[in-house]
């Protein structure tokens, strides 16, 4: 468990740098930003592809290499776009080189990095049950969470050592991770698991009954995070230098908030099922903090409960899925459940920019009715009878 809670930290890690990459790429290419992302996000794209083929071929190879290949793809990636950052700044490349370059290391990563998230979660549930695979769940949330708290601080503190330090941690931090995971052995399945796969059908109602809600709850994440730094401007009067600093404190509250959950909370205490519901509810009124409430104190409350709230949801539903369904179908479930999360933060991204050109608030509501029917979906999940249906291997 620590070498795929280390793996998770190394992908946070790269997440939260990755912005702190930009300024440097531009100053020595000479592309601008929106082509620069364009690069980024066909990247992120391709995890809608890499995540479920993954965790198919998990499923059939094992856990371990796809876990490999994963850390592999992120370290030769970043090391690509260390070389080529300073191969740009020698002048060496012309701007479309460089591009074509840019996006190539990007491609890399998407369709093997894609895979490392739901690798360890399907490992984590081919082993684990009950309340320890809860935890186990937690603790990948929690690697993620450090990772992306971590990067910002360590990305600026090799600024002072280097002016392509963050390339450089990120280029060279996958390799303690995969050497870690080169050491483990491919996961042993839990005595008394049960063994006989779900039909095709039986599985494709099952993940629908949750594809709908992973959505739902990482749109409402989107919708936020990707207007948070102008709403702050627009809604108090900020210069842009203040809404950043403060959306910077906000999110590292959040953070830290998220961590003591996943770290303290799910591992040592079992929520009970209407408990679910109400971090759905949570979700909706801090965001609905936001727009209803005019003062400063509004928007570092809503990341607080926004963090506390996901939290508890990502870990708790993906556990609940993972509960329904023997150790030869997890990665198809976790891969499945990492696209739907892929495609609602895709679309939030599509859609906060055009809905705050029309009004501020607009995304915010948005955000609001996804987390509301988040609320509802999980209540319906946690209906007697449907968890039945979900858990049918609780005692195992």
């Amino acid at each position: 468990m620590p070498a795929l809670a280390l793996s998770c930290v190394v992908m946070g890690l790269g997440q939260a740098a990755l912005f702190t990459f930009q300024p440097l790429l531009v100053a020595a290419s000479g592309l601008g930003l929106a082509r620069i992302n364009s690069a980024f996000a066909i990247g992120s794209a391709l995890f809608l592809i890499g995540a479920p083929l993954w965790a198919l071929l998990g499923d059939r190879i094992g856990r371990r290499p796809v876990l490999l290949v994963a850390l592999s793809g992120f370290a030769l990636s970043h090391l690509a776009l260390l070389a080529l950052t300073l191969a740009a700044r020698r002048g060496g490349l012309s701007a479309d080189a460089v591009w074509g370059w840019l996006l190539a290391s990007r491609v890399l990563y998407g369709l093997t990095v894609s895979g490392l998230v739901s690798s360890g979660q399907a490992w984590v549930g081919a082993t684990l049950s009950g309340d320890a695979r809860l935890a186990g769940l937690s603790r990948l949330s929690a690697g993620l969470s450090a990772g992306r708290l971590l990067g910002p601080v360590l990305a600026s503190a090799t600024l002072a050592l280097d002016p392509l330090g963050p390339l450089w941690l990120v280029a060279l931090a996958a390799w303690p991770a995969l050497l870690a995971a080169a050491r483990l052995r491919e996961p042993a399945h839990r005595a008394g698991a049960r063994t006989a796969p779900l039909p095709r059908g039986e599985l494709f109602r099952l993940l629908w009954r949750f594809w709908p809600l992973a959505f739902a709850c990482q749109c409402a994440l989107g919708l936020v995070q990707y207007v948070a730094g102008m709403w702050l401007a627009a809604r108090f009067g900020w210069s842009p230098t203040h809404a950043a600093a403060a959306l910077g404190g906000m999110l590292t509250a959040a953070g830290v908030s998220a961590l003591l959950v996943q770290l303290w909370l799910l591992p040592r205490y079992r929520l009970p099922a209407r408990a679910l519901p109400a971090s759905g509810l949570l979700l909706a009124l801090s965001i609905a903090l936001m727009p209803l409430w005019h003062h400063p104190a509004a928007p570092w409350l809503a990341f607080v409960g926004l963090s506390l709230a996901l939290a508890v949801m990502v870990p708790a539903y993906s556990n609940q899925a993972a509960r329904a369904v023997p150790p030869a179908q997890q990665g198809r479930v976790s891969g499945s459940i990492a696209a739907a999360h892929t495609v609602g933060y895709t679309v939030s991204a599509a859609l906060a920019g055009w809905l705050f050109e029309r009004g501020a608030d607009w995304p915010l509501w948005l955000a609001v009715a996804c987390a509301l029917a988040s609320a509802a979906m999980l209540a319906a999940l946690n209906r007697p009878q449907a968890a039945g249906r979900c858990c049918a291997d609780k005692s195992a």
